[in-house]
Formats: C-alpha cells, sequence, structure tokens
C-alpha cells in the first residue's frame, strides 16, 4: 500500500479542507509544536483506510474523530495496491445527541490514467468500480491490503505508545502476526488443494479398478473365436439373400392372389347386404299426399286475398278516421266556447266602465290639488314676513337687506296659511289615491280585454276548421261507419295471412319430402356404384321402387357367380402360402446352425445382417478390452502415483508443526536483520536473538555478553530495538509472503529525542537507505530538528487556536 493523496476536513484538530500530496514524495516528516496535530495526519491515514486510531483505544470510539463545533467531516485517501488504484472514503455526522456517527464509507477502484497530482474530484469521480460500502469496506481494505488493522497497526503505521508491541509480544501473539504477514493462508490453501486433489485421485483410482475389474481377462483364443464367427455369419449372405428374394417373389404372388380373393369377398359381402330401404314404397304415398295439400291451401289463400281486397276497397271511399276524429273534436271544443266568450265580454265591458270612473276620479282629484296650491300661494303672497322668516338663522345676512341677523323675528303662523298647507297635503294624498285606484282600473280592463281576444282567435280557428265540415251529428255517423270498415279489413288481412303461412309450410312440407326422395335416388345410386367393377346396369326410370327391384334382381344372380369364384381364389392362396411358409423354414435351419435365431415375423437378411453386425461388433469390442486392460495397468500406476503424493504433501500442510516451523523460520530471519540494524543503532553494543520459546532477547556485548530480556531495556534502547525490527519487517515481508504481501510504506510516530547525536545519525541514515534503496515510503512524526533537517520533504505543522493547518516544506 502506498498513499498518493490524503485529504480530510473537520478530522481532529483540522477544521478546513487539508489536501497532502505524497504521490512524489518517498521520504517526509511531519513537524511542529506538540498539540499541533501532527499524529492527526497518520491518525487520518488509518482512520480512511479502518475506521479507528489507534489513539482513541476502542476501535468504536469515533467520537474524537470531528474537530470540536464542528458537525460533518471526511477522509479520503487515494494509494495504490495489488497493482490497482483506489480511494477510501469515510463521511462523518454529528447526531442531534451530540454522537458521532459513520454518516458514509466506500472504497472505489480508480482509473490510473487520471494523473495522481489531479484535482482531486476529477480523481475520484467516475470510479471504474465500487469495491464495498458501508460495514462491509473495512474488510475489503483487509482482503486488499492483506492484512487487518492490527496487523497494519505493527508492521506500516507504527503510534505512539504501541512503538515497542511487537518487539515486546507474547510469541502466540507474534505468531499470528506473522502468519497474517507471510501470507499463511497460501499454504493452507495448498494443502486443502492437495487433500482435495488426493481425494479425487483415490476416486480416480478406485474407478480405474473397477472398470479393469470389470473388463476381465480377454484371451487370444477368445478372439480368434469371435472372429470366426464374423467370417462364418459373412459367408451366409448371399445364400440367404437368394432365398430372401424367392421369399418375397412368393411373397407377391401371394399378396397378389389375397388382394384379389380379398376383393371378391368383399364384393360378395356388398351383394349380400344390399337391402332395399324400407320406406321407399311409403315416400311415393306421402309425396302425392303433399302435392294435394298445396292445391288445397292454394285456393284458401286465393279466396282470404280477394275478401282482403274487397274490404280494403269498401273502406276506400269513406274519410280517414283521424280527419273524422279532428272534425268531431273541433265541434265539442267550438260548443264550450261560445258560452265562455259570452262571459269574458262581459266581464270586459264592466271593466272598462270601472277604468273610465276611476280616470274621472282621478281628474277630479288632480283639479282639487290644483285649486288647494293656488291658494296656499296666495296665503305665502300675503304672508310673506312669515315666510322669510322661517328661513332666517342668527349670524347669516338678511336676504332683503343683507344686514346680519343678530336676533330672529317671531312671527306666529296665521289660520289661513295653515290651513291652506294642510289642504295641499290632503289633495296630494287624494291624488296618490285615485292615481292607484286608475292603474288597477286599467290592468284590470287590459286582462279582460286580452281574455276575450284570446277566445275570440280560438273560436274563429274553430270555425275555420270545421268550414267544409259537416255537422257533427253526420261527423259522428260517418266516424262510426269507418271504424266498422277498419274492423271488417283487419279481420280480412288476419285471414289472409293465416293462409299466405298455410301455403308456406304446405311447400315446405312438401321441399322436405322432395329431399327425402333425393336422398333416396342418392341412396340407390350409391349402392349401384359399389358394384360398378362388376359391371351394374344403370338406374333407369323415374320409379324408385322399381329401380331398387332391378338392381336386387341383378345383385342375386351376380352373387350365385362371384362364390364359385371366390372358391377358386382361396385355394391358389392357400397354395402359395404353403411354398412360402417351406422356404421360410429351410432359412431358418440354416440360420440355426449358426446360433442366429429367427423371430416369427422377422426379416431374415435383416436378422442375420443384425447378427453379423453384433459379432463384429463383440468382435472389435473384445480387442478393444483387451488394449484398453493393458493400457489400464499402465494408468492404475499413474493414478497411485499422484494420490500419494497429493495425500503426502495434504498431511504434511494440514500439520500444525509446519506452521510452527514456518512461523520460526520468518521469526530467525527477521531477527537476523533485525540484529544487524540494532548492531549499527547501538554503535556495537545489543544483538537481538530469540531464544528456544521463541521470546526476544538482547545481547549486551558491553557486559560480557550477558542475555537480556527485552523489556529491560531503557526508552531510548526499546526505541532502537523496535525500530530495527520494524525496519527488518518492513524489508523482509514481501519475500516472506511469496509476494502476497507489498506493504511499500511505513509511518514511524513515536520519540526520537530519546537518542543521542550518534544514534540518531545513524538512524536517520538507515531510514534514508530504506526510503531509497526499497523504493518503500517513509513517513516521520518528530519534534527533533537535527533529524528532520535530513528529510527532503517536511510537512510543517501549525495550530492557530481554530484549526490546525499543514504547509509542504522543500528541504
Amino acid at each position: 500500500m502506498r498513499p498518493l493523496r490524503l485529504m480530510f476536513e473537520g478530522f481532529g484538530s483540522y477544521r478546513d479542507e487539508t489536501d497532502v500530496a505524497l504521490h512524489d514524495v518517498d521520504f517526509f516528516v511531519l513537524t511542529g509544536p506538540t498539540g499541533a496535530g501532527k499524529s492527526t495526519v497518520i491518525d487520518a491515514l488509518c482512520f480512511a483506510l479502518y475506521g479507528t486510531v489507534p489513539r482513541w483505544g476502542k476501535k468504536d470510539a469515533i467520537r474524537n474523530a470531528l474537530a470540536p463545533s464542528v458537525n460533518e467531516g471526511r477522509v479520503c485517501l487515494v494509494f495504490e495496491a495489488a497493482g490497482g488504484r483506489y480511494a477510501a472514503v469515510r463521511l462523518l455526522r454529528r447526531t442531534a445527541q451530540g454522537n458521532v456517527q459513520t454518516k458514509e464509507a466506500r472504497l472505489d477502484r480508480l482509473d490510473d490514467s487520471v494523473p495522481p497530482d489531479a484535482d482531486l474530484t476529477k480523481i475520484l469521480e467516475n470510479p471504474v468500480a465500487s469495491v464495498a460500502e458501508g460495514d462491509k469496506m473495512t474488510g475489503a481494505v483487509a482482503e486488499l491490503l492483506g492484512i487487518g488493522y492490527e496487523q497494519f497497526t505493527q508492521c506500516v503505521v507504527l503510534p505512539q505508545g504501541r512503538f515497542a508491541e511487537f518487539l515486546q509480544a507474547k510469541p502466540s501473539d507474534r505468531q499470528d502476526l506473522l502468519i497474517q504477514l507471510l501470507a499463511y493462508a497460501v499454504y493452507e490453501d495448498v494443502g486443502q488443494r492437495a487433500r482435495e486433489r488426493a481425494k479425487v485421485a483415490k476416486g480416480r483410482l478406485d474407478m480405474i479398478e473397477k472398470r479393469r475389474n470389470e473388463l476381465g481377462t480377454v484371451t487370444d483364443d477368445v478372439v480368434a473365436a469371435a472372429g470366426k464367427r464374423v467370417t462364418d455369419l459373412a459367408a451366409l449372405v448371399p445364400a440367404v439373400d437368394e432365398a430372401v428374394e424367392k421369399m418375397a417373389q412368393v411373397r407377391t404372388r401371394w399378396a397378389e392372389a389375397n388382394a384379389t380373393t380379398k376383393t371378391a369377398r368383399e364384393q360378395l359381402a356388398d351383394l349380400a347386404a344390399l337391402r332395399r330401404p324400407g320406406d321407399v314404397v311409403d315416400l311415393a304415398t306421402r309425396l302425392a299426399d303433399a302435392d294435394e295439400q298445396i292445391t288445397r291451401r292454394a285456393a284458401e289463400k286465393a279466396e282470404a286475398e280477394e275478401a282482403e281486397a274487397k274490404a280494403e276497397a269498401a273502406r276506400a271511399d269513406l274519410p280517414e278516421h283521424a280527419e273524422l276524429s279532428r272534425w268531431r273534436d273541433a265541434h265539442t271544443r267550438l260548443a264550450t266556447l261560445t258560452p265562455r266568450l259570452e262571459r269574458l265580454r262581459a266581464a270586459a265591458t264592466d271593466a272598462e266602465a270601472a277604468e273610465q270612473a276611476a280616470g274621472a276620479g282621478l281628474a277630479t282629484a288632480e283639479q282639487a290639488l290644483a285649486d288647494a296650491e293656488a291658494a296656499q300661494t296666495a296665503a305665502d303672497r300675503a304672508h310673506r314676513a312669515v315666510a322669510l322668516a322661517a328661513d332666517l338663522a342668527e349670524g347669516e345676512p338678511c336676504p332683503v337687506c343683507r344686514q346680519q341677523v343678530h336676533d330672529l323675528p317671531h312671527h306666529a303662523v296665521p289660520a289661513d296659511l295653515d290651513a291652506a298647507r294642510t289642504a295641499v297635503k290632503t289633495a296630494k294624498s287624494q291624488v296618490t289615491a285615485a292615481r292607484k285606484a286608475h292603474a288597477d282600473a286599467a290592468r284590470s280592463a287590459a286582462t279582460a280585454r286580452a281574455e276575450v281576444e284570446g277566445g275570440q282567435r280560438q273560436s274563429d280557428e274553430l270555425a275555420a276548421e270545421l268550414r267544409a265540415a259537416p255537422p257533427l251529428a253526420e261527423v259522428e255517423a260517418a266516424l262510426e261507419k269507418r271504424e266498422a270498415a277498419d274492423a271488417a279489413v283487419e279481420r280480412a288481412r288476419t285471414r289472409a295471412r293465416a293462409a299466405r303461412r298455410a301455403v308456406d309450410d304446405a311447400q315446405k312440407e312438401r321441399t322436405a319430402l322432395g329431399a327425402e326422395e333425393q336422398r333416396a335416388w342418392a341412396t340407390l345410386r350409391a349402392g349401384r356404384d359399389r358394384f360398378v367393377a362388376l359391371g351394374v346396369p344403370p338406374v333407369d326410370g323415374t320409379d324408385l321402387a322399381a329401380a331398387w327391384q332391378a338392381l336386387l334382381a341383378w345383385a342375386t344372380a351376380q352373387r350365385d357367380e362371384l362364390t364359385a369364384r371366390v372358391d377358386d381364389l382361396d385355394r391358389t392362396e392357400r397354395e402359395l402360402a404353403a411354398e412360402g411358409t417351406a422356404a421360410r423354414t429351410a432359412l431358418a435351419a440354416l440360420l440355426s446352425e449358426h446360433d442366429v435365431p429367427l423371430p416369427e415375423r422377422a426379416k431374415p437378411d435383416v436378422v442375420l445382417g443384425t447378427a453379423l453386425e453384433g459379432a463384429r461388433r463383440d468382435h472389435a469390442a473384445l480387442v478393444e478390452t483387451r488394449s484398453r486392460s493393458s493400457a489400464l495397468v499402465a494408468e492404475l500406476e499413474q493414478a497411485r502415483e499422484e494420490h500419494r503424493v497429493a495425500h503426502l504433501l495434504g498431511q504434511l500442510l494440514k500439520s500444525t508443526g509446519f506452521e510452527a516451523w514456518l512461523c520460526a523460520e520468518a521469526l530467525e530471519s527477521l531477527v537476523t536483520e533485525a540484529s544487524e540494524i540494532l548492531m549499527q543503532l547501538s554503535g556495537g553494543q545489543y544483538e537481538l536473538h530469540r531464544d528456544a520459546r521463541n521470546d526476544l532477547v538482547v545481547l549486551d556485548h558491553n557486559d560480557a555478553g550477558t542475555t537480556r530480556p527485552v523489556n529491560t531495556l531503557s526508552g531510548g534502547e526499546t526505541f532502537q530495538a523496535s525500530l530495527a525490527l520494524a525496519l527488518a519487517l518492513s524489508h523482509q515481508v514481501v519475500g516472506l509472503s511469496g509476494g502476497k504481501r507489498d506493504l511499500s510504506s511505513m509511518f514511524l510516530d513515536e520519540g526520537f529525542g530519546t537518542l543521542d547525536e550518534s544514534t540518531l545519525d545513524t538512524v536517520a541514515a538507515t531510514l534514508e537507505r530504506l526510503a531509497s534503496e526499497t523504493e518503500r515510503m517513509v513517513g516521520i512524526v518528530t519534534h527533533v530538528p537535527a533529524l528532520a533537517e535530513r528529510v527532503p520533504v517536511q510537512f510543517a505543522v501549525t495550530r492557530d487556536g481554530a484549526s490546525s493547518r499543514l504547509r509542504r516544506v522543500e528541504v
């Protein structure tokens, strides 16, 4: 796994988006003051892959992932692994209750053609494939890298406080890590496949032995006997073919005789079965009766239709029923309307008189009003001062002298002026009442006149309608006569329809008998046509019974002649059958001499051909069996060897001792290289060894080669030993895993300040060599300026109170 880009936002102490480009970096250092956020960068890388960080303690404790007062955060790592480019993305969200949850987690395969220094959005868009999402992502990362979270934090990311875990681990824990790193599953897979192959080989071995036992032993004598039988049967073919041809000739002659006999017997049976239908005699009588019935029904129909025509002619001279009914209704309505019209005229005269009286009353009231208003005008003129005083107001100018009015004058209203005003009011009320009475009388008179006009209009219309009509008594008499004529016509029509239906029924019955007659003649002709081959005479005449009698007489004579002919045909057929049976018996005896049975209805040449083909197959099978038996012996030996090798390999790889041996060899190789590195780091003081229980110990050359447990080392010494072991593990993991683990990155987050200047120089040189010679990315976190200055790429980390910030510094 080699990181290319690392982006995080709202993660840890980083509130703002931070993009770390690592695609062109082999050796880098993170520097900055304590608490600035250097280790958070390594945490982000680990969290993007596995969803947790060693410093948080529990694997599922992600509440520290979000920066303070930030509700959402994200981490994205673009990296190369297993020959491809991938992106691990995790999004975080703070809930309303303050809990932190993973909103999204996904692992995508990316397009390798996009440059790693391109915009991160372009790199992430349009992934080639989605590898895993949600809870399945962490497992997919472990499968892709070949190691899980525990192994990743011991050989790729060495976090603060856990640097010495692999050094001080129990032998069993250290072996578990080595099993993961060594891809021991490959050996388990090989062992499983070997055991499966052994099982398959055993099955194949059993099958070959079974087949060999089933084949049995085939000797040369058996093969020779089978060959001789093929020769003998082949020699019989010409004789059998000749006999079969002769039998075929006899069979053809017998088949012809049999067919002729069969035809003669069928003709004889048909002649014996020829019968005249029982209803032939009765059919003529029924036909005559049907014709007579048609004649009688036709006469009745003509009589009924004549009566119908007479009834319609008698009615034709009478007026139409609808016209008579209309005249009668008009007479009745006019008789009712005449007295009513008289009453309407009288009412209209009364209404007009009332209207004239109301008009006279209105004129009188209007004259009285005019007189009262004239009297009031005279009184007002006589008493103008009173009228003028009534209109004055204090402070307003007088309309006569234009002087301002200070005191209102008081004038009593004279009695005659008051009476004149009262008389005007009374006259106006009387005029209003008279006008209403006159309007009501005018409406009543108009309504009465309209009713009279409507009644008169109806009377005129009825009179016009009856102008050409006879009197009512004549209309009623004519209407009664018309109704009687209509009834007579309907009765005549009903009788005529019944007569016509009777004629139709008689004709249908005659037609049905005609069809029956045609069928009878067709039956006669069909019976006659069956004997055309025997020379039957044609059917003549129109007498069906006579025609049948002639056909039956001919059939009787023909039957006697055909009976004698059938006897001769039977004798010839029996002679040919006996000849064929003798020939088949002789051929069956010939085949039986060579053990070839001849079934009753089987063809001898086919039976011989089948037997010959079977003999050839048997001979070829025996030859093949003898050859296969020899081949199975060699195949059996090869199967035994395959089973032995696969079984032995499966049992060896199944043993737990192989796992322990493999881990011991790997640990020995790691300890040897780590010891060399430790000698360099410690100035030749310490060597690293493993004891009989696979515990790691150090050999102290400054103390006369004393062996010490690794947990007795000081902090600086422990760091040197752990670093030596980590460097050796990082260097050898590819070779030890057979190429299954390619951990091409290492990140060290540890206090290098415990090292003296000489050791620090050695450590720096070792890390430089690891990065340059192995093409492995090495990243370190340190506060030591002397070490940071030697690293070609530095990332300076600062914190301004609100957020941590990262800046790349080229040295």
